[in-house]
């Protein structure tokens, strides 16, 4: 069985001290074999979690970029700066990224990250907003699929709605021959994960509040 993928997207949810001692509790989990994590925390703390957990099989990724390098992007996350603290992931094009930017554009952004091969969860609501004209195998690419009305409100698209835009996707992968895993996000709780990743169009899950609560990502994490 291949590696599922879960990642917690901890978004602003949690203060220093409990992102430190939320990272601390994930350091002791023992992941099975079959899962790999990954943990979003906000970027003000980034650089704490990740000391914490880079000696473990835990993955540390952004929330955002929006350029390679730049002088003049006040407020903005940039792939040197990440790199600068050992973080060569980050989650794109979050519905809540765009909500707050209706001008952004996938291909703009994946311009810049794409030729310095910066791994990246691609974000999708609609399978319009996937570049696939850019996207490529020379490294790990990411797309995760969040039906904008699942986020953050405790509804949860059913199995056949999630095996059927998957499919899709997948369908136009292969077209072009990309190796490429897809992750379901949209209010992803202990009572659902089992059903969900046992989909085998579904590589894994995006979680957001459910991933604040370490008991609740425990489940998650061991619910195959």
């Amino acid at each position: 069985m291949e590696q599922k993928i879960i990642v917690g997207n901890w978004k602003n949810y949690l203060n220093k001290d409990e992102s430190v001692k939320l990272a601390k509790e994930i350091l002791d989990e023992k992941i099975p074999d079959k899962i790999r994590v990954m943990i979003s925390p906000n970027n003000l703390y980034l650089n704490q979690v990740n000391d914490i957990l880079k000696q473990s099989s835990v993955e540390v990724i952004g929330q955002n970029v929006t350029s390679y390098k730049s002088s003049s992007d006040t407020g903005g996350v940039t792939i040197i700066g990440l790199k600068d603290i050992g973080v060569d992931r980050t989650i794109l094009g979050h519905s809540e990224v765009r909500k707050r930017n209706k001008s952004f554009k996938s291909e703009e952004i994946l311009k810049e990250v794409i030729p310095e091969e910066f791994k990246f969860i691609l974000c999708f609501e609609g399978i319009e907003q996937i570049p696939f004209n850019i996207l490529n195998n020379d490294f790990e690419i990411i797309l995760a699929y969040e039906p904008v009305w699942a986020i953050g409100t405790g509804e949860t698209a059913s199995v056949e709605h999630i095996n059927e835009v998957h499919g899709m996707v997948k369908s136009e992968l292969s077209k072009l021959n990309l190796d490429i895993p897809i992750l379901y996000g949209g209010s992803v709780n202990p009572d659902n994960s089992n059903e969900i990743l046992s989909q085998e169009l579904v590589d894994g899950v995006l979680v957001g509040g459910a991933s604040t609560n370490y008991d609740d990502l425990h489940k998650i994490i061991n619910c195959l």
